[in-house]
């Protein structure tokens, strides 16, 4: 586990991902782990990021993550966001960019630091204008790109999470859209953020 910036209160730290497993233990839903995108371990498997964050989030699904990364891979980057990660810091970014992401996340928001944004910003490029998505499903996304989940969306919304599922699919394959990374810089780049939400690209 990173070591986060001195205002910030730090649980712990860990260099192995056996001894990151003992130290959440405690860990509470909300709690934010800042954590390299791949750790030592004694088998090889706990040196694979996606094997990692899935197990982190099928151990502790109230866990937001922030992962470390020299990674510039758009297509990798997509699959951290969709194994769960919640923000994206460049390796190299220098310390308040790290406190930028731990106060954004911590308020259950995405964040990409810059270099992670240039990198993903190609997922979006479109030629043509995309197809017409209904009023509920553009409501669906709106709320996701706000940082909820299918079940708190469909909490906010009073309808069932399977119904929220359904209107999410369905925007995404009227949209040509393949993943949630994409689909949160749809959002951003349609201007269906929340008015009083910042936006990635003015968030550093």
């Amino acid at each position: 586990m990173a070591r986060a910036p001195l205002s910030i209160p730090v649980a712990g730290e860990a260099t192995t991902v056996p001894a990151l497993l003992d130290l959440l233990g405690d860990a509470k839903p909300g709690d934010i782990l800042v954590t390299d995108y791949a750790m030592r371990g004694p088998d090889v498997r706990d040196c694979d990021g996606f094997a990692m964050l899935a197990r982190l989030r099928r151990v502790h699904p109230g866990l937001r993550i922030i992962v470390l990364t020299d990674i510039a891979n758009p297509s990798v980057l997509s699959t951290i966001i969709e194994t769960g990660a919640r923000g994206l810091v460049d390796k190299t970014s220098p310390k308040q960019e790290l406190l930028n992401a731990i106060h954004k996340v911590a308020i259950g928001r995405l964040y990409f630091c810059r270099a992670m944004r240039m990198a993903l910003d190609g997922l979006c490029e479109r030629s043509a204008p995309p197809p017409r998505i209904s009023p509920r499903e553009t409501e669906v996304i709106r709320l996701f790109a706000e940082g909820l989940t299918v079940s708190g969306i469909a909490a906010r919304l009073s309808r069932s999470v399977k119904t929220i599922s359904r209107q999410k699919s369905d925007a995404m394959r009227k949209l040509g859209l393949s993943n949630n990374a994409q689909l949160y810089l749809y959002a951003r780049e349609s201007g269906l953020m929340p008015s009083g939400q910042t936006r990635i690209r003015d968030a550093v």
